[in-house]
């Protein structure tokens, strides 16, 4: 969702510009494991290209849906048939294996298509969050310059900023500032 630096910006610096970095992303974010991660990055980087923009789009999509929630709206229906359609994919992607862990199987990509793993692995991600996450917790930084959406974790659920280092920091200097002239 926010791989996308400085959004409201007339600039926005884009961190999925090519398949190394999706990979890279999926890695990172705990959605792949990394021996698959190395293997992905192997991969030939044109065959990926349709892959990372697919990605861009439902980043967007899900960032749509998460703008209209904050602003108390419903999604609109398109934005939830794309996102439906790809973890409809990603599910039938998936195929059952015997397992040693406490379960009689686990689940394993089909490598047919190996290289849409990590499109795969985000469309999972975003079902997860749209899903089974309470509403309440998925917050957009307070920030005015930040268009950033995160789960509010903390104990009291009272975070109002992405990052404290980042936003949170310079939101309290401008109060600061302010407050002093």
């Amino acid at each position: 969702m926010n791989s996308l630096d400085e959004r409201p910006s007339s600039a926005p610096i884009e961190n999925l510009a090519t398949y190394s970095d999706l990979v890279r992303f999926a890695a990172l974010a705990g959605l792949i494991d990394r021996r698959t991660a190395a293997r992905l990055q192997r991969l030939d980087n044109r065959s990926g290209s349709l892959v990372v923009k697919r990605a861009r789009e439902l980043r967007e999509r899900l960032h749509n849906v998460l703008a209209t929630a904050n602003a108390g709206r419903l999604p609109r229906r398109s934005d939830l048939d794309t996102l439906s359609a790809a973890i409809r994919a990603a599910h039938a992607a998936q195929t059952l294996v015997t397992s040693p862990s406490p379960g009689l199987a686990n689940r394993r990509w089909s490598p047919a298509r190996a290289h849409e793993i990590p499109l795969h692995a985000c469309s999972l991600a975003i079902e997860c969050l749209l899903v089974d996450e309470e509403r309440k917790r998925i917050r957009k930084c307070g920030a005015a310059d930040c268009d950033v959406y995160y789960l509010d974790t903390s104990k009291g659920r009272r975070r109002q900023w992405c990052s404290m280092k980042g936003c949170g920091n310079r939101e309290k200097q401008r109060r600061w500032r302010s407050a002093t002239r």
